[in-house]
């Protein structure tokens, strides 16, 4: 638009150029046209100033003036204005009644121009037009942005809008002003942005996630005002994931970074660094929002609080199963009840168990897909297809294991009262629930096979075009920007050692323990050694221990807790 406006003032220009040279003035006349003329471009010069001083802020003109510039044509309409000047008194000077006369009915173009880029401008005088305009601006370079399938997320830093935008974020939210906050939230949420820049505008959203997150647990920004905002955010993420055609990277990276936000908020207010008040917000706000991502995923959720909610959004097996695997990491709420969709996604079956009592849903899992009795609906068959065989159903499971043993909470800290939350407790039972997840996954019975497999988790690599192989691709084709990076499982050699132990270790009282320490007794004494002390920090109980096979067997005791009431009632 900005190019026809300015094909259409040349082209004025050039007609009134013609008319001056064929109607020139007298010199009283055009003196007299010019005062009257200069009279009117001055007030709409200063009407201009006025409203751009009262209404405008960090908020309201983040990209730059160039882009509110191109909006009200300021530029044009000044330029005009300065050319009207010059040939104005150019001709007055030199006696040439042409260049007078053009000079003062170029005055009269940039009068109308001007009430042109006044009514612009006055139409951004509010917050809603501001935003409109913002809104355009930023939607138009996410969308220059993803127009080249080649980006990656470190393009987004060196365009210029990104970053004002991203920058007027941080102003806002270090100075603890509500209001722009809000704008700036809205500006990004409720842009119009093309399909195939989904993944930058995801990107963005993130970031701007954690610059909230950031400031309220060490700038003590209103807690109350970033959880708002982070929901508004949140619930675009995952209305962009929908559009992608593997929606699965972008859910991954939005849970993966709300468990971790949990565990630093409640770190931080452990350590006296961020306000316990912070921390219950932002605690309270991941248990909730990955509560939302997990019945946006469910075939058949339980409730649902939109129409969006209803009905998974993942396509694929591989897409399931790459989301749980970033679901289960950092100790994140609700991991053991999303196994319930999975499974259903998976088998197009329910599983009616109920994991407090001790099932154990990838046994049942397992039983369907390879069992005797194995199911035989259209979703067991391509979820058979994905694992390729009974061992890379075994070998993927282990991988998730390994993951989530080493992002668990530290449990030799004390968890604030406040910061208690429906699935976000220091409860041991429920750290039992989640480990009985994996634990009961019992693809081995002795020590021996259970090296053979540890073994064979730290070296297996993913062959091509096998499940884990089709993750990781998938992860690697747009890495978002998330404070807690993927770290792979065949870099975590202790929590291997734990991810195998766990599967020999009783599963009741009375049970016996000679298979598990058989086990541990058998390793190198450094890898037992990293093992316990790994074990020390996430197992209750296991720091208590000087020896490291005792310490992983009673840290691993706590698998023990979980359907202890229903052995009471029997």
């Amino acid at each position: 638009m900005q190019r026809w406006r300015q094909v259409a003032l040349l082209l004025c220009a050039s007609a009134l150029g013609i008319l001056a040279f064929a109607c020139p003035r007298e010199h009283d006349d055009v003196i007299g046209a010019t005062q009257f003329s200069i009279a009117f471009f001055a007030t709409l010069l200063t009407g201009e100033a006025v409203i751009f001083a009262l209404t405008f802020s960090s908020a309201s003109s983040w990209p730059s003036l160039r882009a509110i510039d191109s909006h009200i044509a300021f530029r044009e309409w000044v330029l005009v204005g300065w050319f009207a000047a010059l040939f104005t008194a150019c001709g007055l000077l030199g006696g040439s009644a042409v260049s007078a006369t053009y000079g003062a009915l170029l005055f009269l173009l940039a009068n109308i121009f001007g009430i042109f880029s006044f009514v612009r401008l006055f139409g951004l005088a509010s917050m809603g037009g501001r935003n409109r305009l913002l809104r355009r601006t930023l939607a138009g370079a996410l969308a220059r942005q993803g127009a080249d399938d080649g980006r990656s997320p470190g393009d987004l830093d060196t365009d210029a809008v990104v970053n004002s935008y991203l920058g007027a974020v941080s102003q806002a939210a270090t100075s603890n002003d509500p209001t722009p906050m809000r704008h700036l939230t809205d500006q990004l949420a409720e842009a119009e942005i093309p399909a195939e820049a989904a993944q930058q505008a995801i990107t963005v959203h993130l970031d701007v996630l954690h610059r909230l997150s950031r400031a309220t647990l060490v700038s003590n920004t209103d807690p109350i005002q970033v959880a708002a905002c982070s929901r508004i955010l949140i619930d675009s993420v995952i209305g962009h994931a929908r559009r992608l055609a593997n929606p699965a990277p972008a859910l991954g990276a939005l849970s993966r970074y709300l468990a971790w936000l949990a565990n630093t908020a409640w770190l931080m207010s452990v350590r006296g660094v961020a306000s316990n008040r912070a921390a219950r917000e932002l605690v309270a706000l991941s248990t909730d929002a990955r509560l939302k991502i997990l019945r946006c995923v469910d075939p058949d959720p339980k409730s649902a609080t939109t129409r969006d909610e209803l009905g998974t959004i993942f396509t694929t097996p591989a897409q399931a199963l790459m989301w749980y695997g970033d679901f289960t990491e950092f100790h994140g709420a609700h991991q053991a009840s999303a196994l319930y969709g999975v499974h259903e996604f998976l088998t197009g079956t329910k599983f009616m168990g109920n994991y407090w009592d001790g099932a154990s849903v990838l046994t049942r899992l397992r039983k369907a897909l390879y069992g005797p009795g194995a199911v035989a609906t259209p979703e067991a068959d391509r979820t058979r297809r994905a694992f390729g065989s009974e061992d890379g159903y075994d070998h993927f499971w282990a991988l998730v294991s390994v993951t989530a043993f080493a992002t668990l909470r530290d449990a030799r800290l004390p968890h604030p009262p406040e910061l208690i939350r429906p699935e976000f407790t220091p409860d041991p039972q429920l750290l039992g629930a989640y480990l009985r997840t994996f634990a009961t996954h019992r693809y081995f019975t002795t020590a021996e096979q259970a090296r053979a497999a540890l073994l064979n988790l730290i070296s297996r690599a993913d062959t091509p075009g096998s499940l884990t192989a089709e993750i990781g691709e998938a992860r690697r084709s747009y890495p978002y920007r998330v404070p807690a990076p993927v770290t792979e499982p065949h870099q975590r050699p202790a929590a291997m050692v734990l991810a195998i132990a766990c599967r020999l270790a009783p599963l009741a009282p009375g049970e016996t323990t000679a298979k598990l320490r058989a086990f541990l007794s058998g390793l190198s004494l450094p890898a037992l050694r990293a093992a316990a002390r790994l074990a020390a920090r996430v197992l209750p109980g296991a720091a208590e221990e000087s020896d490291p096979v005792e310490s992983i067997t009673v840290g691993l005791g706590v698998l023990q807790l979980v359907g202890a009431h229903t052995r009471e009632e029997a």
